[in-house]
């Protein structure tokens, strides 16, 4: 009996996606009918084709469980009570930070001109929690693209928030190289989420962001009088070329690799299916 549940339930779930949810699901179903069926014994039946097809009739429309259970994992509800408790910890945090500008203003402890960073500072902060909470998503999703872009407009907020810091505190003479320190940081922050995310473009976007990275150096330590600007042309120039040299070294290996076997490597992936989800009990 046991087992004739089993195979009736593994063609039932295979109709919905494979996912660890619907391995659990169709865990407790079997243990549903597997008690059913003792109960229709202990009142004494013992046709076992007859406990068999009550067992199963009990499930009444299965597929369209099926179908709406599928569907309730694709959107899960956030619980009221999480969305209390992060009202909750806004509405404290901003008390704080109005609290903080206001006693520290008031006493002199940081003048007019400089406490308003207390509430640029804040915000930044709360752009870089939002930018890590959409990573976090999208990796469980697979959408990388907006929260990608979301990344760059964060590194962006950041450095403009240290160079008003720095440019209002310290007076460096060259504060501004901090916009230039910027554009290399954002770059290298998308490639390393392209690493993670595996995404296509991310080694030619590493050869740009070398070269750009070369260049903004160049600059940066000329204006410094930290390197003369002749032969220090060389680090850009030499940098280039070494990206292009690698660059038709790649193409070149990728030219040697069977067409064939990579469109059958692709293919595999694309209709490789989780048995286990379908099957294991």
């Amino acid at each position: 009996m046991t087992e004739r549940f089993k195979q009736y339930l593994e063609a039932a779930f295979r109709k919905i996606k494979p996912t660890k949810a619907a391995m659990e699901y169709r865990k407790e179903t079997l243990v549903k009918l597997e008690e059913l069926a003792q109960d229709f014994r202990i009142k004494g039946m013992t046709d076992d084709e007859a406990i068999y097809k009550l067992c199963i009739d009990s499930l009444g429309d299965f597929d369209k469980t099926l179908a709406d259970f599928d569907r309730a994992l694709v959107e899960v509800p956030k619980k009221n009570t999480l969305k209390r408790n992060i009202a909750t910890a806004v509405v404290a945090s901003v008390a704080v930070i109005i609290a903080l500008y206001l006693v520290l203003s008031i006493t002199g402890a940081v003048s007019w001109g400089l406490s308003w960073l207390i509430f640029l500072g804040a915000v930044t902060l709360a752009v870089v929690a939002v930018d890590v909470v959409l990573m976090l998503k999208a990796v469980k999703s697979d959408k990388f693209l907006v929260a990608r872009l979301f990344n760059i407009g964060t590194v962006v907020m950041v450095f403009v928030f240290l160079y008003l810091v720095i440019e209002l505190t310290a007076h460096p003479r060259y504060c501004w190289m901090t916009f230039l320190a910027m554009v290399i940081v954002a770059l290298l922050v998308d490639i390393v989420i392209g690493f993670i995310t595996k995404s296509k473009l991310t080694i030619p976007e590493s050869f740009v962001w070398l070269i750009l990275t070369s260049v903004l150096l160049y600059v940066m330590l000329g204006v410094a009088d930290a390197m003369p600007w002749h032969p220090g042309w060389l680090l850009p120039a030499l940098t280039s070329i070494a990206v292009t040299a690698t660059g038709i070294g790649i193409l070149v290996n990728i030219n040697k690799k069977s067409k064939s076997e990579m469109a059958r490597k692709f293919k595999d992936a694309q209709t490789r299916v989780d048995e286990e989800y379908y099957t294991k009990w």
